[in-house]
């Protein structure tokens, strides 16, 4: 039985980054990769494919992106962990460890709604379910797409199809609003506004009763309606994958699997990574879901170097993440306003509008941004912005901000480039910006 100094069990960035540091740390250590999926595809460019964009072919990640760093890549169903012996039992072969690591990711969450069984009912996780979706969608009967959830990815989906091809796109919301678990309602209502303008349809405030058809889906029940699908596509969301984890008694619940900050889990020898684990907030130190690949791949390289002698502690997850909507592009890290209010948080707000470039150039958008503080101390505790311009810069440097605790006045106090193409004029950064706007009323 061939035994791995370090064997990972998953397939998206967790295990990749893992892998790659682990070697980089170890050019002698047996490195072993446990992946169910033949092909794994990177789950943000699904989108893009089925946008024509990309290709279906250019979102597989390869497997060289493990086999590369001289690592084992087992392609097997991971069924057993016994950790007494440090053995992983899989459906065609047992392997031996010394450390082993768990990046099993989640799985999207399919509702008990009836009819949810029937043909192109689509959840879009694996490589497969991609391409059915791309085939289907080239079938010259297909007219009706309906998308259950309005989170990002239900959003990117709509966006992305409407692209590829006028089709009849409609978003259905259980909540108030779209992107409501990542954005306040303002900044909501602009996505809302931006998907009307460019043709699809947005339901909010609905919940799907029934799907309808003899064997592939034809009408979609909701509020006591019902309209004509030719696919549904379910973006409601996904769950940590703690199956494997519960064969070896690893302490694990709905939320993920239980590690301390240095991803060790309740069993020795075997720690967890990725979207698999109970992610806390750096803020508050509850409870936060972090299901980002971004996350995914710091914690593999906090970890890997970890298990080569290191102690770097991991301090919670803050979630800077963004999208694009046809024009325009939101992004967000923290909390949003109303997320703290509804956990008892005192905070106040500052926002402000600016430019995405000099106000007297030709091509000139508006740029949109609201900082969330604590009221008790004024750190920054979340910040939201929109605007036609690429906001990941903004986003990244609000998520050090959290991380370290900055107060407004540290925001006030913001260094930042200026250049009439590439940002608005010196005196009106959106995110000091922001910050004053809070600042004045406070005086």
């Amino acid at each position: 039985m061939k035994e791995f100094d370090v064997l990972v069990i998953g397939g998206g960035p967790a295990l990749r980054e893992c892998i790659r540091t682990c070697r980089m740390l170890s050019p002698q250590a047996r490195l072993g990769a446990i992946r169910a999926d033949k092909v794994m595809v990177n789950h943000c460019a699904m989108p893009y494919a089925l946008g024509k964009r990309t290709t279906l072919e250019r979102i597989i990640a390869p497997d060289t992106l493990v086999t590369r760093w001289d690592a084992q890549l087992i392609t097997d169903e991971a069924r057993q962990i016994d950790p007494k012996r440090k053995i992983v039992k899989c459906g065609n072969d047992s392997f031996r460890y010394k450390k082993l690591v768990l990046a099993m990711g989640a799985e999207p969450i399919r509702p008990p709604i009836p009819g949810i069984n029937l043909e192109n009912i689509l959840t879009l996780r694996h490589f497969e379910d991609v391409r059915k979706l791309e085939q289907t969608l080239d079938l010259a009967q297909i007219r009706n797409i309906v998308i259950v959830g309005g989170g990002y990815i239900g959003v990117e989906f709509a966006y992305m199809i409407k692209q590829r091809a006028n089709l009849n796109v409609t978003i259905i919301e259980l909540l108030e609003h779209l992107l409501k678990a990542s954005l306040d309602d303002e900044f909501c209502t602009v996505a809302e506004e931006e998907l009307h303008r460019n043709g699809i349809n947005v339901c909010t405030k609905s919940r799907v009763t029934e799907f309808k058809g003899k064997e592939r889906v034809e009408k979609v029940v909701f509020d006591n309606k019902e309209i004509p699908a030719d696919i549904v596509i379910l973006a409601i969301g996904v769950r940590p994958a703690v199956e494997l984890a519960l064969t070896a008694e690893v302490k694990a619940d709905g939320q993920g699997v239980e590690v301390d900050k240095y991803f060790r889990t309740s069993v020795e020898g075997i720690y967890a990574i990725g979207d698999a684990i109970k992610t806390a907030s750096p803020v508050t130190g509850d409870y936060f879901p972090g299901m980002l690949g971004s996350n995914a791949a710091l914690e593999a390289r906090m970890l890997a170097t970890n298990l080569f002698g290191g102690n770097r502690a991991f301090s919670g997850v803050v979630n800077p993440s963004g999208t694009k909507i046809f024009s325009i592009s939101f992004g967000m890290v923290g909390f949003t306003e109303r997320y703290a209010k509804d956990r008892g948080i005192k905070c106040l707000s500052g926002s402000a509008k600016t430019t995405s470039m000099y106000s007297m150039l030709s091509g000139v958008k508006t740029v949109e941004g609201k900082l969330v503080f604590k009221e008790s101390d004024l750190t920054v505790i979340g910040a939201q912005m929109y605007g036609d311009i690429n906001l990941v810069g903004l986003v990244d440097l609000m998520s050090q901000a959290i991380l370290r605790s900055f107060t407004l006045y540290d925001i006030l106090d913001f260094m930042h480039t200026t250049q009439p193409e590439l940002s608005p004029e010196p005196a009106v950064n959106v995110l000091p910006r922001c910050a004053e706007d809070l600042w004045k009323r406070l005086k």
